[in-house]
């Protein structure tokens, strides 16, 4: 978990040669430390346990970005790589800038502070930022690399960094409109699951949600409701500002269901209406009906989950639910023959720095996500 303390930069980023970096960073260490002598200043410790490397195409992002990383450094300390790609650029170009983002130490304490090698590449120049990345990995620490365009499949950047990286992360939950590009990651997943592990932050998102509706399950006299499940109906919400939405999100807590319980698609979810879904599955010969539906945030939180409501055939209706209390979800079950039974949990507070962090914790595939992941593709509409 990330702890409260906060990051500074040691110098504000200084433009440099891109041939230069090396020797430029070398250089700055070496002013930091003479500076750290100083009577009243905190001696400089310089720390790095992994390669982090954030792509974009967004120039509005790049300062959001740094900060982020930034926080996350505070507890994986890392070179940091702010990749920002601009391929739709009449000319070519190629700019760096090199700066250090320290912990603010406590009284009498230590600055530890991890490099950030910003880069900018426009035109043609965006095909060299793989081999100038590779050049300035830190040796024997691992690479991750968090990738925020679009995800295609035969992106020549994407596929030359995933040689050099341990983990891809992306984020569908930033993409209004996730179906294309889950499809296109679940064929990269597929094709270079032996070279990498790969995370969705969306999928991230969705691990209370799957532990409490799991949990809802998990007394003996509840097992027999799940095979006789009738309807799962999912309510999400989207924010511009930040751009964040819940679809990729609900449509992989489908199929993580689906997934699980060894359902089989009938009929694909289907867009029928802006951001609506219709869906069927098959159970045993018994049909499950799916309805994704978009819905107005519960609190001024970015767009999520908002809600999920399952009906079985014995008449029995669950339903969690976010509430308008931030980081809330109530959970109600009505049946016929009891009373309504109601609980209310609390979610852990999950920024993208918390989601990032936990992420960079895990080496291993997960072999649910991807499981989830490909049942997305056996449920979901192609993308025409």
């Amino acid at each position: 978990m990330i702890s409260g303390q906060q990051t500074q930069e040691l110098i504000e980023p200084r433009e440099v040669d891109v041939v230069a970096i090396e020797r430029e960073l070398a250089t700055l260490w070496k002013s930091a430390a003479e500076g750290g002598d100083d009577a009243g200043s905190a001696p400089v410790i310089r720390a790095c346990a992994l390669n982090f490397i954030v792509v974009t195409e967004d120039e509005g992002e790049v300062e959001n970005l740094a900060a982020m990383v930034g926080e996350v450094t505070v507890e994986h300390p890392a070179r940091i790589f702010l990749v920002r790609i601009d391929r739709q650029a009449d000319k070519p170009g190629l700019d760096s800038w090199i700066s250090a983002r320290c912990t603010i130490p406590v009284p009498g304490g230590k600055q530890v502070c991890c490099e950030q090698i910003t880069l900018t590449a426009a035109g043609t120049d965006v095909h060299k930022i793989p081999s100038i990345v590779t050049s300035l990995l830190v040796a024997d620490v691992p690479s991750v690399l968090l990738w925020k365009p679009a995800v295609d499949s035969k992106d020549a950047v994407l596929h030359s960094l995933l040689r050099v990286v341990n983990k891809v992360i992306i984020d569908s939950s930033e993409n209004l409109t996730p179906d294309a590009s889950l499809f296109e990651w679940e064929k990269f997943v597929t094709s270079h699951g032996q070279y990498a592990t790969f995370s969705d932050l969306a999928w991230t998102h969705l691990t209370e949600w799957r532990s409490i509706v799991a949990g809802a399950f998990n007394p003996q006299q509840m097992r027999a409701e799940l095979s006789a499940i009738s309807l799962v109906k999912i309510d999400y919400s989207s924010t511009t500002t930040p751009r964040h939405s819940g679809l990729s999100q609900a449509l992989l807590f489908v199929s993580w269901l689906a997934q699980k319980l060894n359902w089989t698609p009938v009929s694909r979810l289907r867009e029928s209406n802006p951001g609506q879904y219709f869906g069927k599955f098959s159970n045993s010969g018994r049909e499950i009906d799916v309805v994704v539906s978009p819905s107005t945030a519960a609190s001024d939180s970015r767009g999520g989950m908002e809600a999920v409501v399952i009906q079985t055939r014995s008449n029995l209706t669950l339903r969690f639910g976010a509430t308008g209390q931030a980081g809330c979800v109530r959970f109600t079950k009505h049946s016929a023959a009891s009373s309504p039974d109601e609980m209310l949990t609390v979610l852990r507070k999950r920024s993208e720095t918390l989601l990032v962090a936990e992420e960079l914790e895990v080496n291993f595939r997960d072999s649910g996500y991807e499981a989830a992941l490909h049942m997305f593709t056996q449920s979901c509409t192609p993308p025409a």
